[in-house]
């Protein structure tokens, strides 16, 4: 019984140190990733970890559109966090995709050892200031087989323009225009989507703007 016990012990004193070791990993990266992001499920946008003692907080500000998201460690998935819980929750590891329920700009929080997360959405002003609008218009709207999205550019960039459904996931995407400052604007089909609510983005540079379009 005593060798049983003492066994024991020194299993659980493993087992803690084990524990212990796994929640203290320092991640060289980490990133927030998914559909609600610019970059999609394709590749993690960089958040920026806090100093000292505080190296294990995450932060970043980044506009969101309706969809999911997770954390993730070093641009891979070996390690990964999620919950299904929005703008706060605890994130677990290989954990569901975090629903984000309203689009807008935000500022994220992270705790690698924890799991803690927070999406605060900002104001208006906060987020003209950080990321100029591209005054987006689209007509007709309600549309039928095409829609013509009209946006102002404050500086010469390549534009990006996005269909995504009401889940934030991408269904048709024109590829990427160099454009010059000042009105321009680009006409989309939409004889391959179903009728329906969608939303039309455009990104130029740190300029980002979506609209909601109706197809009939």
């Amino acid at each position: 019984m005593q060798n049983f016990t003492r066994t024991l012990t020194v299993l659980l004193v493993l087992l803690f140190s084990a524990t212990l070791a796994m929640a203290q990993t320092t991640y060289p990266t980490i990133g927030i990733i998914g559909s609600a992001t610019a970059k999609g499920w394709d590749a993690s946008t960089a958040m920026t970890a806090g100093t000292g003692a505080n190296n294990h907080q995450w932060t970043i500000t980044l506009p969101l559109t309706v969809g999911e998201v997770k954390f993730r460690a070093n641009d891979n998935w070996d390690v990964n966090w999620g919950a299904a819980t929005f703008p706060s929750g605890v994130g677990v590891a290989n954990g569901p995709n975090i629903p984000v329920a309203t689009a807008g700009n935000y500022s994220v929080t992270f705790n690698d050892i924890t799991g803690a997360y927070t999406f605060t959405r900002n104001t208006t002003a906060s987020t003209t200031a950080s990321r100029p609008t591209l005054s987006l218009a689209l007509a007709p709207n309600p549309a039928r087989e095409t829609v013509r999205v009209a946006y102002e550019l404050t500086s010469a960039s390549s534009a990006t323009l996005t269909v995504l459904n009401m889940l934030g996931q991408p269904v048709q995407q024109l590829s990427a225009v160099r454009q010059g400052a000042g009105q321009q604007e680009q006409l989309v089909s939409l004889r391959n989507l179903a009728a329906g609510l969608y939303l039309v983005q455009v990104q130029a540079g740190n300029q980002l703007q979506t609209a909601r379009l109706l197809v009939d």
